[in-house]
């Protein structure tokens, strides 16, 4: 019997986005949500003209490209620049010869995120929902341990207050913590006095370090991919205010569907995409429009731009403008990375909820013999995640335990295995031997730091698209991506979308 903890409102989620290099595993057959046909790889021979030029084709320059065309007048020209033959960034999807969906990186489409409600279709989407909570693997327990939301699920009361995650005191403790992100706007949560996660979670809320050790650490730096002390006391109360007012979830095709969904809005807008484009340069010109100096032969001549790539690569473009060549000496921006396996195997997964299973031993969680941080089974949460008999399993590896098997892949897989039977005795057999490892994620950008740092990405509303670094970018010049904002899906389209009013003067 599996023990349930109280805890009213957690729902299951990871990093919002992740993209990354692929390092071994199957192959890969195409894009599950490749960009329409409608986009092209021309190369730009001559100087040619637009009124605004997106660079970077992720959510952030689809967000923006697309509030450009819809807020320009109709003779406008908009052209998305790509440099990959893809567009999505960190939000894509491949499919194997197989026909298994792998995220690029395990991540989860949160429902209340303000700006996915604004700009997508959620129908289209077809969401599939995690279960509220999570299943925790304690350490000398050969059961899961749930931490559950009685209030969806009321069954669960009962058997919940008996758990061993946590304390009693420490169930009781939630209802205030839930109570304030339920009361409040996320404005307001914002407004809040800002600490590090870990020391709200002491002092504040008064958690235990049991508590916060088999659950909270795991949990949230699977969201995070950070140490809690690395943390934001306020995106931890903005995500569990999403959490407890809505949903973490999958959509059919991936999270790939989320990127593709973007690239037909912009292309019915009139954006012009153009993917394997990439920008070497931008020239600021005497009649203030810019030259985009293309790693191909060619130039665009816009009279905006709007940079939505990922951090490292804004700040190197942009110091290739003459008057922001300063930007190349200060410190870069402080990135997380983490990695991702997938396997695939035939007959039922070993756990047949839709539900995010955390590694909750304590102190020995990332060590070489438990790298796991978090797991999940995609193909019980949304059909169509692998075919018709067999399953997917999606494993979360946290940065230092990445690290750590640098270079080591073979043992990285030996390791996760022998986790992984540990946790589901039943299976223990094929997971060792049958299981097929489809692909390894490595992802270095995969979010900007929270806290601390030149330019922590926790700004609700979003820092001016016309200042980056603080140092005010030339006239129609601006700046998209979650690094603008906040570290989450919600923060990249936000920013996308304020950069794409900026640049038609839109409000």
């Amino acid at each position: 019997m599996k023990r349930i903890l109280l805890l009213i409102a957690f729902l299951p989620s990871i990093h919002a986005f992740t993209v990354g290099n692929t390092r071994i595993g199957g192959a890969i057959r195409r894009n599950a949500q490749p960009i329409s046909s409608r986009s092209t790889n021309t190369r730009l021979q001559a100087v040619e003209e637009a009124s605004i030029c997106v660079i970077g084709g992720g959510v952030s320059g689809l967000a923006a490209a697309l509030t450009a065309a819809e807020k320009s007048s109709p003779e406008s020209k908009v052209v998305l620049l790509e440099a990959s033959p893809t567009c999505g960034g960190r939000v894509q999807s491949d499919v194997t010869d197989d026909g298994y969906i792998l995220d690029r990186g395990f991540a989860v489409f949160i429902e209340e995120y303000p700006y996915a409600k604004q700009l997508l279709d959620y129908d289209s989407l077809n969401l599939g929902p995690f279960l509220p909570g999570a299943l925790v693997k304690l350490k000398d327990s050969n059961v899961l341990a749930r931490v559950s939301d009685p209030l969806r699920v009321p069954t669960d009361l009962v058997v919940a207050l008996f758990a061993n995650v946590g304390t009693l005191e420490d169930k009781i403790r939630v209802l205030p913590l839930i109570y304030n992100v339920r009361t409040k706007s996320i404005e307001e949560l914002f407004e809040e006095p800002e600490t590090d996660t870990l020391t709200a979670l002491k002092e504040r809320w008064g958690f235990s370090d049991d508590m916060i050790s088999k659950f909270f650490s795991p949990f949230l730096e699977g969201i995070y991919l950070a140490p809690l002390e690395e943390q934001s006391s306020r995106m931890f109360s903005f995500v569990f205010k999403m959490f407890s007012d809505g949903a973490a979830t999958l959509p059919a095709g991936g999270m790939g569907a989320v990127a593709q969904q973007l690239v037909d809005k912009a292309q019915a807008a009139g954006v012009d995409i153009r993917v394997e484009n990439s920008v070497q340069k931008i020239v600021s010109k005497k009649d203030g429009n810019y030259d985009l100096v293309l790693k191909k032969k060619g130039k665009l001549n816009a009279e905006k731009v709007i940079v939505a790539t990922e951090g490292p690569v804004t700040q190197t473009l942009l110091a290739t403008v003459n008057e922001l060549k300063s930007l190349a000496e200060k410190e870069g921006e402080t990135q997380r990375s983490v990695g991702c396996l997938y396997y695939s195997f035939d007959g039922q997964a070993p756990v047949t909820d839709p539900i995010l299973i955390l590694n909750g031993i304590g102190a020995e969680r990332g060590n070489d013999a438990n790298p796991v941080n978090n797991c999940c089974f995609p193909s019980v949460v949304r059909d169509g995640y692998s075919p018709a008999g067999s399953n997917l399993c999606s494993v979360t590896i946290l940065k230092d335990a990445m690290e750590s098997f640098a270079n080591r892949q073979d043992d990285l897989d030996t390791s996760v295995r022998s986790q992984l039977s540990t946790w589901f005795p039943d299976q223990k057999d094929d997971i060792l031997n049958k299981w097929k490892l489809e692909r390894v994620y490595t992802i270095p950008n995969a979010q900007p730091a929270q806290l601390g740092g030149p330019m922590p990405a926790n700004v609700n509303g979003g820092r001016p698209c016309d200042t980056y670094r603080d140092v005010k970018l030339p006239a129609g010049l601006f700046v998209a991506g979650d690094a603008m904002a906040t570290a989450t899906l919600n923060g990249a389209l936000e920013s996308g979308v304020n950069a794409g009013k900026a640049a038609t003067n839109a409000t």
